[in-house]
């Protein structure tokens, strides 16, 4: 992962208004090792047919990088980062304090839209209206970075379903308590060849 930081002299984060460096970390094995400086400032302009050249110019530089830390980021610059696909971080202090802190966020957020697009590639609907069914064994091998809980849950907890039949090689430890909490019914049953069925429905509506 790569992660540019606008720095003062100092070694401090500064605002795209004031004179600066544009340095670019990358993480590898040792940890965060600068790879690039690019010499940048938008002080003292004002006008956008400067501001323009100067911020695509640099951000042209980044090869690759789409991370960029700032102390402040305003005007009419923000559309030419958000343009190029970069994304905007305005913190302050050393980098040595926040570009872990950036990796870890992003880590997680790429896990939660991980987890979120799941269902739409695992589970598959059903013969009936409001039946879905999902091979859980097929999904866990296709991503060793998946668990069922990501495969499954998102799904139990947001759509609109009747049941949905599930084939394991085990039934997850999870089932027992999160379930009940969201007024769902389980039924197992083992397959001849060893694997397990389960038949997750919603609790009928009271009244």
């Amino acid at each position: 992962m790569k992660i540019a930081v606008l720095m003062d002299n100092d070694g401090h984060t500064t605002s795209l208004y004031q004179p600066g460096t544009v340095r670019v970390f990358e993480s590898g094995p040792a940890g965060w090792l600068p790879v690039r400086d690019i010499p940048f400032s938008l002080e003292g302009l004002v006008a956008l047919d400067d501001i323009r050249p100067r911020t695509l110019d640099m951000l042209r530089s980044l090869a690759g990088c789409r991370h960029f830390v700032a102390s402040s980021i305003t005007g009419a610059a923000r559309s030419f980062f958000d343009g190029m696909g970069i994304v905007m971080w305005r913190l302050a202090g050393e980098p040595a304090g926040f570009l872990s802190q950036i990796q870890r966020r992003v880590e997680e957020q790429a896990g939660r839209e991980l987890a979120l697009s799941a269902p739409e590639r695992f589970i598959l609907p059903g013969t009936q209206t409001g039946h879905y069914q999902l091979n859980l064994i097929d999904a866990l091998k296709s991503d060793n970075g998946l668990t069922s809980k990501q495969v499954l849950l998102p799904f139990l907890r947001d759509r609109d379903f009747e049941q949905i039949d599930i084939v394991c090689d085990h039934l997850p430890k999870w089932f027992k308590r999160e379930l009940l909490p969201l007024r769902l019914l389980l039924r197992v049953a083992d397959l001849p060849d060893g694997r397990c069925h389960a038949f997750i429905r919603a609790m009928p509506s009271e009244g």
